[in-house]
């Protein structure tokens, strides 16, 4: 099984980046980097129950590659820098849950694998991301577990990433690059 960045690792990147810019929801939601008017630059949803993910698995039909598994076991999905949503198990229902809450939640898997498996895909690729500033979504290639970044309209192989670490680890290198060249995304 190949190496991932653990939740409490990229909380630790992520408090180390933001500082004392953050504020936790009572989900458990770690929100980072506010840009005002409600809006956050970055968010990392606390973890799941293995039960959780393999009713998950169980009710979608759906087999997750086992470093997918391990990493929803340490975050239930992310937003990053605003260049990267990672899709985690979204929540059963909103009941109770403030506008904020709501907001922040993990962005269904089930969902983000509809937006981007067409016709062609192969089998072996898990979709579990993507990056609205780039038009690209991210697979785990079930055979190896590499990360590769697919371009959205040509479906063409732009990068692949040995694991989900190093993937993760270049995610956070291009974040702190935005953040010290004040580069912000603006979505409507």
């Amino acid at each position: 099984m190949s190496k991932i960045v653990k939740a409490d690792v990229l909380k630790k990147e992520l408090d180390q980046i933001y500082e004392t810019d953050k504020k936790k929801l009572r989900t458990n939601t770690v929100l980072y980097g506010h840009l005002g008017e409600g809006r956050w630059h970055t968010h990392i949803q606390p973890g799941l129950v293995l039960k959780a993910i393999v009713d998950y698995e169980t009710k979608t039909k759906v087999h997750f590659p086992s470093v997918y598994k391990e990493f929803l076991r340490n975050c239930n999905g992310c937003y990053l820098f605003d260049i990267l949503r990672v899709s985690g198990i979204g929540p059963e229902t909103y009941r109770g849950l403030s506008y904020e809450e709501q907001v922040h939640q993990a962005f269904d898997l089930e969902v983000m694998q509809d937006l981007y498996r067409k016709k062609g895909t192969p089998e072996n690729h898990f979709i579990f991301a993507d990056s609205l500033v780039k038009n690209t979504y991210y697979v785990i290639d079930m055979l190896n577990e590499n990360i590769l970044e697919i371009e959205y309209r040509s479906k063409k192989i732009l990068k692949s990433y040995k694991n989900l670490e190093i993937f993760f680890r270049e995610v956070i290198l291009e974040g702190k690059n935005n953040l010290a060249n004040r580069i912000f995304y603006e979505f409507e």
